[in-house]
């Protein structure tokens, strides 16, 4: 193994180990109801041997194994992806798009960009760009009628153009 790979194992290790005492010393919650409160067994109390809240004993594993994963994942952020795909980014920005289409088709004088999270396929410029090594098409809206780019990329060579093309190609091929 390469001194990388040593390092993050045990990053991980100390993070996960972090984490398992910071929940069972604040959040888990004991089923232990605190000596000093009057009960009808008090009596028992005194005569087994004392029971102390103060000194925190430390076990790594936790009780209710359910809310500890929760409080993990929550912690670790699990539910956001890590790795987002072409096709993912594709396929959103197409959806976005058919969704402002209808909508624009239905009132254009009324039509929001920022109730659909995209122009409408004719409203929308044209040029296209590589962000994070994903092709995106530019979210802007065109000058005019007569034109098909925003005032950004007016004089912009579009040199991903013919790459986009091959990437719907294949994702309506995937689809249908």
């Amino acid at each position: 193994m390469s001194n990388l790979d040593l390092l993050v194992k045990s990053l991980n290790r100390i993070e996960n180990n972090t984490l398992i005492y910071i929940y069972k010393k604040y959040i888990e919650i004991d089923e232990l109801k605190d000596p000093t409160e009057p009960t009808a067994s008090s009596e028992l109390l005194e005569t087994s041997h004392p029971i102390t809240f103060n000194n925190f004993k430390f076990n790594k594993k936790p009780i209710n194994k359910e809310e500890y994963k929760l409080f993990k994942d929550r912690i670790f952020n699990k539910e956001r992806k890590s790795i987002i795909t072409q096709d993912e980014v594709l396929k959103t920005d197409l959806e976005n798009m058919t969704i402002a289409d209808e909508a624009y088709e239905k009132k254009p004088n009324l039509f929001n960009r920022q109730k659909y999270n995209s122009y409408p396929d004719e409203k929308r410029c044209t040029y296209i760009r590589k962000i994070k090594h994903k092709l995106t098409r530019c979210k802007n809206g065109i000058i005019n009628d007569d034109e098909d780019v925003c005032i950004k990329h007016e004089d912009t060579p579009n040199i991903y153009w013919d790459k986009y093309n091959d990437l719907l190609e294949k994702y309506k091929n995937i689809v249908i």
